[in-house]
């Protein structure tokens, strides 16, 4: 499917053309996320999809046409469409832009701006922000990314303190496709997570990572049930089979996910894993065993699993002074699961004396969905530099009395690294520009995937 760009707007901004000085022949703007946010910092995520969703393909007459026509049904005239530098647009074949961006991956403070958008041609200038609201899509994935980053942030000193950082990566897994708005953001959000973990059933995520930026198999999942297979072999003697059914015919040396909250949690380990015939077959793997008891409260559910699943196969104490199952037993929590009630959970079971180690998560809208919107981080694009026909420079400002934390910056703008911390300054201070071309007039360039990765590793 092809969006039309010139529709993927606000109404409005196609007025823009006859609203601005009529000598005005460059704009300029940048992004940001305002100070103010959930988070002081965000992690920087995503232009790069907006880029290859988007700016790859060319503007058409079939959809100058469309755009046309449902412009002058939305504003009853024909004559707020600015048919002509569209059609400009077709012949070039391209847009007449530079868009600049800082490296992806990299934590950033807020009130820093992450891209910025120019007009290259006279006659586009007054057209520039119509590409606006494509560009500010990109404050989900970076949304996404840093409440994932924040989730790790946290867990880590966790895990050092009672385990090891070996398990991190898998700690927390994407269980949000199918919560997602669309399969869109799913794919984006996803793609996001898969920044600072690895853990994911999200295959849409994926591939659209790989697609984007090169990065094939980022995800990683495991042989796993559902209730509607473990409710098809029916309760009691049932609930043998169908353990049995997994034991079978997973390789004996696979991760094998079993969820066991169809009926009774407790119950169901009590006397189904802790049944001689299975509890002996599953000592005698080389695979982990993952069991996930969903329903209940998750801190109250899970330490009580933990302490049934001690007397069933045994715990050591590692070398940190905390218990670990014996046997490669695990435990997954995927209901309820946000940031904070990750990083709750894991704190529970450190207090009562169990190592990190023993529990992963995973999160569906609590990662992709629950409360993320534009003003998490507080995202904003405004123009801030405009030229005109007769030589003069202007230097543009947002400054609202009543709301400072809205005022937008002037001028012509880099990021600099300033005291080992990134600032936002004037091109005409000195200090070499972070912000790397990324897009100019059809030529696209961003980084790998495997850069990304690492530099987003590297910050923790």
């Amino acid at each position: 499917m092809t969006d039309n760009l010139i529709l993927a707007t606000d109404a409005y901004k196609l007025t823009h053309h006859l609203q601005y000085p009529t000598n005005i022949t460059k704009l300029y703007s940048y992004g940001e996320a305002r100070v103010g946010g959930r988070f002081d910092t965000v992690s920087w995520f995503g232009f790069g999809m907006i880029l290859h969703d988007y700016f790859r393909q060319s503007i058409t007459t079939e959809m100058i046409d469309e755009a046309e026509k449902i412009s002058e049904l939305t504003f009853g005239t024909k004559a707020y469409f600015n048919r002509l530098v569209w059609e400009k647009v077709r012949e070039l074949g391209y847009f007449p832009v530079k868009i600049k961006a800082l490296p992806e991956g990299l934590e950033v403070p807020t009130g820093n701006a992450l891209f910025t958008i120019e007009s290259t041609a006279d006659w586009f200038a007054t057209s520039l922000n119509a590409l606006e609201v494509t560009l500010m899509h990109v404050w989900y994935p970076t949304t996404i990314a840093t409440n994932s980053l924040y989730i790790k942030k946290q867990l880590v000193p966790l895990f050092k303190k009672t385990g090891t950082l070996a398990g991190l990566s898998l700690a927390v897994n994407d269980f949000g496709l199918r919560g997602a708005t669309s399969l869109e953001s799913g794919k984006r959000g996803g793609s996001a997570h898969l920044l600072h973990f690895r853990g994911s059933d999200n295959m849409a995520a994926s591939k659209y990572f790989e697609d984007v930026y090169g990065v094939a198999g980022r995800a990683l999942s495991v042989w796993a049930t559902e209730h509607s297979v473990a409710t098809a072999y029916g309760s009691g003697q049932g609930e043998f089979d169908y353990v049995n059914a997994q034991l079978d015919r997973a390789p004996d040396d696979a991760i094998l996910s079993i969820v066991i909250d169809s009926y009774d949690a407790l119950n169901f380990i009590k006397h189904v894993i802790g049944s001689p015939e299975i509890s002996t077959r599953i000592i005698k793997r080389s695979g982990r065993i993952v069991l996930r008891p969903d329903s209940g409260n998750p801190q109250a559910i899970d330490l009580q699993v933990l302490d049934l699943l001690a007397e069933i196969f045994g715990t050591i104490v590692n070398d940190k002074g905390y218990k670990l199952l014996k046997h490669n037993v695990v435990v997954i929590q995927g209901d309820g699961m946000r940031a904070d009630t990750i990083v709750a959970l894991y704190e529970a079971l450190i207090h009562a004396g169990w190592s990190a180690d023993n529990l992963v998560v995973g999160s569906g809208g609590g990662l992709l969905q629950e409360g993320f919107t534009r003003d998490t981080e507080r995202f904003a694009i405004k123009a801030s530099y405009a030229e005109t026909a007769d030589g003069k420079t202007i230097n543009i400002q947002k400054k609202p009395k009543t709301d400072t934390t809205k005022t937008s910056k002037p001028g012509l703008l880099k990021v600099i690294l300033k005291d080992n911390r990134l600032v936002t300054v004037s091109q005409s201070e000195p200090g070499q520009d972070l912000l790397e071309t990324v897009y100019e007039n059809g030529a696209m360039a961003f980084a790998s995937g495997k850069t990304i990765i690492e530099r987003a590793f590297g910050e923790v």
